[in-house]
């Protein structure tokens, strides 16, 4: 029994030792460029061949052929087919123009409101064609891998464009403005999306002659500033 007493009086004293040990109070100084702050940069061994752009545009021209959708249009005909051609001065900036041709006729919405309340939209002035000169400015470009084998160039750009919405009576200046996003598949080929707001002086379609199927001229459509928001999907070609 004394034998064993001793043994927990050891274990004990040593438990004793660690703890104060263990929180030992010790003074660490070292330099502030190595302290820790709130952001730091990465450092790569190899930095040219992380900076190196896969995809250069600067100099270069790229043409797009796109199809539109009318994300916000009750009436016409959301579709429209068009192409577009900028020209990069430098990885940050290009311009170019813009045109698009709208399809004819007018939605499934306003199809529903003829067939229940025999209101014809289809007298309303409808947009023809957009013509506008278009300035991208690029924000990011990076890399994105979806599989060990294959990398996808990305570049992520704003967009003010200016120009006219040609409708079928009369031709209105327009603004817009967007972002859009393109995925390259190699240094030429990419798909583009753009998202833009359109402002411009449109024809109100809603017109009290049209009730009850009734026939209405051109002129009696009053304008008002028309905002709409239309989703472009193409393919990019970069010379």
């Amino acid at each position: 029994m004394l034998k064993n007493g001793l043994k927990a009086l050891i274990i004990i004293g040593a438990a004793l030792l660690l703890h104060k040990t263990a929180f030992a109070a010790e003074l660490v100084e070292l330099p502030v460029e190595e302290l820790a702050k709130e952001s730091v940069l990465p450092v790569f061994d190899k930095s040219v061949s992380v900076k190196n752009r896969r995809v250069v545009t600067a100099g270069r021209i790229d043409v797009n052929a796109f199809y539109g959708l009318g994300l916000t249009e009750p009436i016409y005909d959301v579709s429209k087919f068009g192409f577009s051609a900028y020209y990069n001065w430098n990885e940050e900036n290009a311009i170019g123009i813009l045109f698009s041709k709208n399809a004819t006729g007018v939605s499934s919405y306003a199809t529903q409101l003829q067939g229940q309340f025999n209101l014809n939209y289809d007298q309303a002035p409808k947009p023809e064609m957009t013509l506008m000169a278009d300035y991208n400015i690029k924000v990011f470009y990076g890399k994105m891998s979806l599989t060990k084998s294959l990398v996808i160039n990305t570049m992520l750009f704003g967009s003010g464009a200016l120009g006219m919405v040609k409708f079928e009576t009369k031709a209105n200046p327009a603004l817009a403005l967007g972002m859009g996003q393109k995925f390259f598949f190699n240094p030429s080929w990419a798909l583009r999306f753009d998202l833009r707001l359109y402002m411009n002086q449109a024809p109100i379609p809603f017109n009290s002659g049209l009730n009850g199927g009734g026939t209405v001229s051109n002129d009696s459509f009053k304008e008002r500033l028309t905002y709409t928001t239309n989703l472009d999907v193409g393919l990019s070609y970069l010379f």
